[in-house]
């Protein structure tokens, strides 16, 4: 049964109230003790931290993981992955400069558990996402690699085009991925031989094939052109400047004729 307030004599509610005992204002939880406000306090400093701060040794690049979706793969990141990120990022700057660039200083490492299927990284900005259930599963196999690809992405910085250059010309997907996986397989981890071309495989490769076989490309274009090949095509695809004559400037040969003589050499180097 509901009573209202107004139903009720003066004396009545008078006598409710006392009966209560307390007012709203004393419906709040008494605060905690010191001694457990102390203990919360460092139960709370004592947490374990979901994200690594580390940096090169000069202090110029600032590097930080998120590991909130992966707490299991802080020890990794400390033990493993800072190391190759510290070594590995200024070497990514010193690579691909550009008149008027300067790399991003600070790089953010995310892990992210609801990653798109088949994706296991991607880099947008100065910030790198990394599949969880991936990385998990590479911990002593391509992790460390795929990583130095993204921090190649974020070096490469391709969206500046959009702003020096009113009409940046488009950036084709096998140069951007072709560079990324060059200085990956064949400068940071070149004895995995990850882009490697066997036998009968070069007589169905193309230079614009992208990832591993783009980069077994280029690094035939670096041991026979020179290593500034590389910087030189960087630098105009930054500027949204890239085009296909590129290559003939900087070669005398076009792309058909790169191609032609990169799986010459590749062939005759494998017998085929």
């Amino acid at each position: 049964m509901h009573f209202s307030p107004k139903s009720l004599p003066l004396t009545v509610l008078l006598a409710v109230t006392a009966l209560s005992g307390h007012s709203q204002a004393e419906d709040k939880p008494a605060p905690a003790p010191p001694a457990q406000q102390q203990e919360a306090g460092e139960k709370k400093e004592n947490a374990a931290p979901m994200a690594k701060a580390f940096a090169t040794p000069d202090g110029k690049y600032k590097f930080t993981v998120d590991a909130s979706a992966a707490p299991d793969l802080l020890p990794w990141v400390e033990e493993k992955l800072a190391p190759v990120v510290i070594e590995w990022y200024p070497k990514i700057v010193a690579l691909l400069p550009s008149e008027g660039f300067t790399a991003a200083d600070a790089v953010l490492l995310e892990f992210k558990e609801d990653m798109p299927p088949g994706v296991p990284a991607y880099a947008q900005g100065n910030k790198v996402t990394l599949s969880t259930p991936w990385f998990r599963q590479q911990l002593k196999g391509e992790a460390r690699g795929c990583v130095v690809h993204e921090l190649v992405h974020v070096v490469q910085n391709y969206g500046r085009a959009a702003v020096v250059n009113r009409r940046p010309a488009r950036n084709p997907g096998w140069v951007v991925e072709g560079l990324a996986d060059y200085i990956r397989w064949f400068l940071y981890e070149p004895e995995s031989k990850g882009a490697l071309i066997r036998g009968g495989q070069w007589q169905r490769v193309k230079y614009d094939q992208s990832y591993r076989i783009t980069a077994n490309f280029f690094d035939f274009l670096v041991r026979t052109h020179g290593k500034e090949l590389i910087t030189k095509v960087n630098a105009a695809a930054r500027e949204g400047k890239y085009s296909p004559d590129i290559w003939k400037e900087l070669t005398g040969q076009t792309l058909d004729e790169l191609d032609a003589a990169w799986k010459k050499a590749g062939s005759a180097s494998t017998g085929d």
